[in-house]
């Protein structure tokens, strides 16, 4: 996937032109306005939305939102190079690379980024297929990973951005278009379409992913239990499991809390579930509960997953654009759960088993950040930028509102908007070789 916003270089040449007024103002250049002192307000990972850009009042909540997605999608651009470098460095070390090789020598950032993945991708292709000196063909198998954005984020955005600083999110909640959308139910939530819901709260029904014992009940466990393992009851889904199993799981009961495998039999939570149940969700005394059903009662909107966050409290359209920009980069993506499938070499000795035990348990550890990045917040970027876009073009509309400082600020934003959208690029194409060498498309 390319990252290139089209509105961007119309909104930097925009504020470009404007900057020649700010040489009066004693800045020798744009790119050295921070030093020159014209705009130390803009600083990538700070909250910005009492930041003074000197801009005129009729724009300074549109232009500190817009500072901070500048700077928020700055600081999610970073992660990704961070874990995708990260993750590439150490599958290519566990395969067998030279840590001193001649190509990672000396280079840095998005260099040292496509370095360490292009080594990556050569382990597993040596390791790994026809020639593979470890196993043959290789896949993987994992649930696509989703990214979730706040709703209270993008709510306390809205705030700034309005007169009276408010935003009631029960009253104006966004719409999560193409997602799920999850919310803090104070009573019972139902499946939608007779399908199981994420759900953490009391399950009527059958639960996947962990059951947590309460009031000294213990729970039908097949997987890791968290506490005492004991022999299944009778009756219960468990009931010819002896316990503790020689390989550390437990199957049959747990007075704790238990993590599901994935091929356990339906089990009838009697306690928390937080994972999918398949009928009603509910609070639990005054504990709500977390679900993306439909809520009989009072609710709270938490979190849109994997869709995109439109709407919510009615604010200036460039306000907006910065805050889906900001939710966008600052949404947060659960790594996925990976397994490898490959077939060892049959002419493979003791010390050939170990490495390709190695290979195999170092791809299940790594791969989940690179698809991160590459599955799941790729899109996510791609509309924060967007937005921002939008909201840059909207702001340098807006001439009579900004002075020689907010100008230089704004080209600062824009900016650091430009290289962070290099910067992810680089580290999805970077994921994208090495998922490529494992058969992920």
């Amino acid at each position: 996937m390319m990252f290139k916003n089209r509105l961007m270089p119309i909104t930097a040449l925009a504020f470009t032109a404007l900057a020649i007024a700010s040489l009066s103002a004693g800045c020798s250049a744009v790119k050295d306005a921070q030093d020159a002192a014209c705009c130390k307000e803009f600083e990538v990972g700070v909250d910005m939305t009492n930041a003074d850009f000197g801009v005129k009042a009729d724009i300074k909540a549109q232009f500190a939102a817009f500072a901070n997605a500048g700077g928020d999608l700055s600081v999610t651009a970073s992660a990704a190079v961070a874990d995708v470098t990260t993750a590439c460095q150490n599958i290519a070390l566990d395969l067998g690379a030279d840590p001193n090789d001649a190509t990672v020598q000396g280079k840095t950032g998005n260099d040292l980024l496509a370095a360490w993945c292009t080594l990556a991708s050569g382990q597993i292709s040596g390791s790994f297929g026809a020639k593979g000196t470890l196993g043959g063909s290789i896949s993987v198998d994992f649930e696509p990973p989703k990214c979730s954005a706040s709703l209270t984020a993008t709510a306390n955005c809205q705030a700034s951005c309005s007169a009276d600083a408010k935003c009631d999110i029960k009253a104006n909640p966004p719409t999560c278009t193409g997602g799920t959308l999850s919310v803090e139910c104070s009573g019972s939530c139902t499946a939608k379409a007779n399908v199981s819901m994420a759900c953490t709260g009391s399950c009527t029904g059958s639960c996947t992913g962990s059951c947590k014992a309460s009031g000294g009940v213990k729970v039908d466990c097949k997987g890791k239990c968290d506490g005492t393992c004991s022999a299944g009851a009778k009756g219960g889904a468990t009931a010819a499991g002896t316990g503790i199993q020689a390989d550390g799981s437990c199957n049959g009961q747990c007075d704790g809390t238990c993590t599901l495998d994935a091929d356990a039999p339906k089990i009838t939570c009697a306690g928390t579930c937080d994972g999918h149940c398949d009928a009603a969700c509910k609070a639990q005394g005054d504990v709500a509960a977390k679900c993306d059903g439909t809520c009989d009662a009072d609710y709270t909107p938490l979190k849109c997953e994997g869709g995109k966050l439109e709407g919510g409290c009615m604010v200036d359209a460039s306000c907006q654009g910065s805050c889906n920009a900001s939710a966008s980069a600052k949404a947060e993506c659960t790594p996925p759960s990976v397994s490898v499938v490959a077939t060892a070499n049959a002419k493979l000795d003791a010390a050939g088993q170990l490495n390709y035990q190695a290979a195999i348990a170092s791809l299940e550890a790594n791969l989940p950040k690179i698809l991160v990045v590459f599955k799941a917040r790729a899109v996510q970027f791609s509309d924060g930028l967007t937005a921002a876009g939008n909201a840059g073009v909207s702001i340098t509309g807006n001439t009579g509102s900004l002075n020689a400082k907010g100008v230089v600020c704004g080209a600062l934003i824009v900016d650091a908007i430009a290289n962070a959208t290099a910067n992810f690029g680089k580290s999805v194409s970077a994921a994208g070789t090495v998922a490529a060498a494992v058969n992920i498309k």
